[in-house]
């Protein structure tokens, strides 16, 4: 019994020798996280356990990341963790937190990655067509990081027709359908939005952007008028006046008027993140 006490201790402070040395070691050095076995060759060796095998290439990526240090260029680790990304997807495309952990890594890094994280979302809007959060995030990604309001409006028009969407995906979509110029469309899906709304201050709101969107249509119509007798759109909107359009209406103060040949679009005032390339 006198022997077994201080081998204990002495046990026990060579664990916790080594665990302090291996715990140095770790922060000094450059955390890496090493490239996947490729989703299809890991799909045939795992079998029917590949929904493990998609659940720890989700564990290894948050892991890591969950560990990189403040400061470090997310390019050093951004192909890796993708690829980790797009294997779990593959593997077990219905675990949605690998989708949720991707979108908060990889949008944000550059275009390039955005795109990648969109691939990534669109194999969890196929095994999940009743979440409207994934095409809503891709829908995002498309607007601030990507600047394409098209897409961005598909994208939101899809989240929003999912169960228990809120209506406010329905109206993003009509605002970015506007901003990238499809205005009719815009128009048409807030005047549906109007008439089926209860609540009197959100019909207030409605209407108001009805209007600017109807004054833009007037300006929309005479550019097409102008291309008509032309044969060309005009280089600026104040060519229209007086022959095609007395004056160019004021759709303020929420919305601004820019015109970027041969598009028409409907911006809102607050200024938006640039593009990044």
């Amino acid at each position: 019994m006198s022997i077994r006490l201080p081998l204990f201790f002495l046990l026990l402070f060579c664990y916790g020798t080594f665990f302090s040395l291996q715990e140095a070691r770790f922060s000094a050095s450059s955390q890496q996280l090493p490239h996947p076995v490729p989703p299809t060759i890991q799909k045939i060796a795992l079998g029917y356990l590949k929904q493990l095998g998609g659940e720890m290439q989700f564990i290894k990526a948050s892991v890591f990341y969950g560990g990189v240090k403040p400061g470090r260029d997310p390019l050093e680790y951004a192909e890796p963790l993708a690829q980790r990304f797009t294997a779990a997807a593959t593997l077990h495309p219905h675990f949605i937190d690998t989708y949720f952990l991707c979108q908060a890594t990889l949008p944000h890094v550059n275009s390039e990655y955005t795109r990648y994280a969109n691939t990534v979302l669109t194999r969890g809007m196929t095994a999940l067509p009743d979440n409207y959060v994934l095409p809503f995030f891709a829908g995002f990604n498309n607007f601030y990081y990507l600047d394409d309001p098209l897409e961005a409006a598909r994208l939101f028009h899809l989240a929003a027709k999912r169960p228990n969407a809120p209506p406010l995906l329905e109206h993003l979509a009509n605002i970015l359908s506007a901003e990238g110029g499809n205005i009719y469309a815009a128009l048409i899906g807030l005047r549906g939005m109007y008439a089926s709304e209860k609540d009197e201050q959100i019909k207030m709101r409605y209407a108001e952007e009805i209007a600017a969107f109807e004054k833009a249509v007037t300006v929309l119509n005479a550019v097409q008028r102008h291309e008509k007798m032309t044969g060309t759109p005009p280089a600026a909107l104040n060519d229209l006046v007086p022959e095609y359009l007395p004056a160019i209406p004021d759709i303020g103060p929420v919305f601004t008027l820019e015109w970027k040949p041969p598009h028409l679009q409907v911006v809102r005032v607050a200024k938006k993140k640039s593009p990044r390339r």
